[in-house]
């Protein structure tokens, strides 16, 4: 098979614009498919015959209509500050509040919700290659500066999705992206985690209050549910949802800390013992939040079905959370002389 990649019109949304979605395939036959509307990733299948293992709705309507950021390029700052303001240079930055008086995954104008330019390409070694920009403009939800973002999205021969990130601004600024994909690797719609075993290269873990705001502290969370040095299920816990650290968001909604030496390292892995897919996740950000889609139930899979709560997983790099406001976090701020880059990877064994 030849690898090759493609775009085509899905519909005009209400704001006149295009909804654009686009098949990249190498020559093993894996394919990888996208929409310009968040740069988001909406399916993932080995082969043309095997399953979708990326939740992206069955139908364009859904997809429009969902909150739940579903496969997207989320910022301008992913994850929340805390009552979305932070000091730069002396000065108080005030974003909006889109959460529980705190600022969420850039608000209302969040990447996620903003149709990106593209380009399409099979580049020097014929790996298929789609390219994502947009430009963010000073003031956007309270944020200061212009920035131009770029997506730089690859799907090798080793059935690798490489996210590529980098972002350039007229002003002082923060960024912090992230790809808040949802997977199951027993098929997108399966409705449960229960055969998978998931583990993650890290045991510290950002302390935070109910609503996932940080309180500065960084905590080894060693022989708790929260250490996954070695497999572990989690159909149990999400099932009780008794345990403390748990029991506040539902599920598993934490930061893991790693380095910020910007290394690529391998960050998490999952496997379905019923279905014996793999995935490994890396990236050379300094974080990684594992959230257990604790909120998934009301979003629509099409006209008559819906996701079910804990029917999913996220592995989201990014920066710790509320960074801007915790000066011994790994920082995000850019300027005119010095952008953003960062990697993120998802390989399918």
């Amino acid at each position: 098979m030849v690898a090759s990649i493609s775009e085509r019109d899905i519909c005009t949304l209400n704001n006149g614009q295009t909804l654009k979605k686009y098949q990249l395939t190498n020559s093993l036959g894996a394919q990888a498919c996208f929409y310009n509307l968040g740069a988001a990733w909406i399916e993932f299948k080995l082969a043309a015959d095997e399953p979708n293992l990326v939740l992206g709705c069955n139908t364009a309507q859904a997809f429009i209509e969902q909150s739940a950021f579903l496969g997207a390029t989320v910022g301008r700052y992913a994850n929340r500050i805390a009552h979305g303001q932070f000091m730069l240079d002396g000065e108080l930055v005030q974003l909006e509040r889109n959460l529980a008086g705190h600022h969420l995954h850039g608000g209302s104008t969040s990447l996620a919700k903003k149709i990106w330019q593209s380009h399409i390409e099979l580049d020097a070694q014929q790996i298929p290659t789609l390219t994502f920009h947009c430009r963010s403009q000073h003031g956007e939800s309270g944020y200061p500066g212009n920035v131009d973002f770029e997506v730089k999205i690859r799907l090798t021969e080793s059935n690798c999705v490489q996210f590529q990130y980098s972002a350039t601004t007229d002003r002082k600024t923060i960024v912090n992206l992230t790809n808040h994909s949802y997977f199951n690797l027993d098929g997108h719609d399966y409705g449960n985690l229960d055969h998978h075993a998931f583990q993650i290269e890290s045991t510290d873990v950002l302390s935070t209050d109910d609503l996932c705001i940080p309180t500065g502290e960084i905590v080894n969370r060693a022989e708790s549910l929260l250490d996954f040095s070695q497999w572990r299920n989690i159909k149990q816990p999400l099932t009780e949802l008794t345990d403390p650290l748990l029991k506040p968001f539902q599920g598993y909604d934490h930061c893991y800390c790693f380095d910020s030496s910007k290394r690529l390292i391998t960050m998490a892995r999952a496997k379905s013992s019923r279905s014996n897919r793999e995935l490994v996740c890396k990236s050379d950000l300094p974080g990684m939040q594992f959230y257990s889609a604790n909120f998934l139930q009301d979003t629509a899979i099409d006209a008559s079905h819906r996701y079910n709560r804990h029917g999913a997983f996220c592995f989201e790099p990014g920066y710790w959370i509320n960074s801007p406001n915790h000066t011994h976090f790994p920082q995000c701020i850019i300027d005119e002389r010095n952008g953003y880059s960062a990697i993120i990877e998802y390989s399918f064994l």
